[in-house]
């Protein structure tokens, strides 16, 4: 079986090379594999803005804490949001990404979930709620 060429690209490369490979595929008898890709794709494209080095920031007056806050409450956030997305999916199944973001409204599960720590366990107590029904 031949190695896999992708597995030691990174998170930015293989958004490209999924970007590139869908947009060969969505025209064609396989387009559900680039809507699968595009949907992957913008996944890897979330983290990997997470992950930019705030290096730029550090050239005006700033300290680091300047520089690095944001990128902290950033990377905190979406590590609450994939902790949501993995708790209601095991709950929920496909019905998930629906009850976390039922419509745009101020107070929704995500909405809460990924505001702070505090918000993110009030949700998982919800989410246990519904498991146990």
């Amino acid at each position: 079986m031949p190695t896999n060429p992708y597995n030691q690209h990174t998170r930015e490369q293989l958004y490209a090379a999924a970007q590139k490979r869908a947009a060969k595929l969505l025209d064609g008898p396989h387009s559900d594999t680039g809507h699968l890709l595009l949907a992957l794709a913008m996944e890897l494209h979330e983290a990997r803005m997470a992950t930019r080095g705030p290096g730029g920031d550090l050239k005006g007056a700033g300290t680091l804490l300047d520089a690095h806050g944001p990128r902290l409450e950033l990377l905190l956030r979406n590590a609450r949001h994939e902790v949501l997305l993995d708790a209601a999916d095991v709950v929920l199944g496909p019905k998930a990404r629906a009850w976390l973001n039922p419509g745009y409204y101020e107070g929704s599960p995500v909405q809460r979930g990924m505001a702070s720590d505090a918000g993110l366990l009030e949700v998982l107590a919800e989410l246990e709620l519904l498991r146990k029904r």
